[in-house]
């Protein structure tokens, strides 16, 4: 007779094909199969009391002034100073990057 602590639950989900190849691709670049993969996310849901990451929405203008300030800290802005510096940043040439 199994013990309690061994029965097992079916779980099916209906889940986009191409999510899941690109999932089971770093599964397996990591070691593990689908079941795996999927236990070890319910066990952190169960360690965690809740997802093991944060879900938000993010507006359009949130998700701009996010990326514009990872640009501003890491340094890969150049300060504009003049209109001839904007026209020539804008046209592509070089030498304003």
């Amino acid at each position: 007779m199994q013990t309690k602590s061994h029965d097992k639950k079916r779980v099916q989900v209906n889940i986009d094909r191409d999510l899941v190849n690109q999932a089971e691709q770093i599964f397996t670049d990591i070691g593990l199969n689908t079941t795996a993969a999927v236990t070890a996310f319910y066990k952190q849901v169960v360690a965690t009391e809740g997802l093991p990451f944060q879900l938000t929405r993010i507006t359009p203008q949130e998700q701009l002034e996010k990326v514009i300030k990872k640009e501003i800290d890491s340094g890969n802005v150049k300060q504009l100073k003049s209109p001839a510096e904007i026209s020539q940043w804008l046209a592509g040439d070089d030498e304003a990057k």
